[in-house]
């Protein structure tokens, strides 16, 4: 899954000066249950349109998302997180999941790694630092399990998330075309990642 920051959102983003404030006590934490919601949510409004077509689809694809994190996270896996950044009112205004990961054909078993996924902030509250922050926080957690190496996927034709990435300093592994690309014209998947090191 391609790990994105492109927001699409039907509602009316807050004042600046309304955001700024709740931005100060932002806090970062590890997602429960009864997060679950919200995080659907976000999620939902950031990979789906909400025009169209896609407001009737939307019920069934926020359920479908609520499902897949709720299985991950109450699975117990030793190596699985699920962040949730959060304002000073509580309400989630970003997520991003890590596991560790070896897909076939980027790393070979015996290098294992974290690998970052579903990457997401709430279209109101973009471009205030909340990526970066999700960011490290699993850049640390991967420094906690005992892994250096951090991987993830982006779409070429992403210029936010690409640029976001590249000031995080996460590098171009290796790009993943593939029929889709050939045939339909579709963006190319590109691997990056990153050593990270404790400070």
């Amino acid at each position: 899954m391609a790990v994105n920051v492109h927001i699409s959102s039907c509602r009316a983003p807050l004042s600046h000066t309304s955001t700024h404030s709740q931005l100060e006590n932002v806090i970062v934490r590890q997602a429960q249950t009864r997060d679950l919601g919200e995080v659907a949510e976000i999620l939902t409004r950031s990979f789906h349109s909400c025009q169209g077509w896609g407001m009737l689809m939307y019920p069934l694809l926020k359920l479908g998302i609520y499902e897949d994190i709720r299985s991950r996270l109450c699975n117990d896996r030793a190596y699985y997180a699920c962040f949730v950044a959060t304002a000073s009112d509580g309400k989630i205004i970003g997520t991003v999941e890590l596991g560790l990961s070896s897909p076939e054909g980027w790393v070979p078993q015996q290098y294992q790694a974290t690998y970052i996924s579903n990457l997401a902030v709430s279209h109101r509250y973009r471009r205030r630092g909340i990526a970066q922050r999700l960011l490290k926080s699993c850049e640390q957690l991967t420094l906690q399990w005992g892994f250096s190496n951090i991987y993830l996927h982006v779409l070429d034709n992403n210029q936010q998330a690409k640029k976001l990435y590249e000031q995080s300093g996460y590098r171009l592994c290796r790009v993943e075309p593939n029929l889709m690309t050939w045939f339909f014209n579709q963006p190319k998947r590109l691997l990056l990642g990153k050593s990270v090191v404790s400070i």
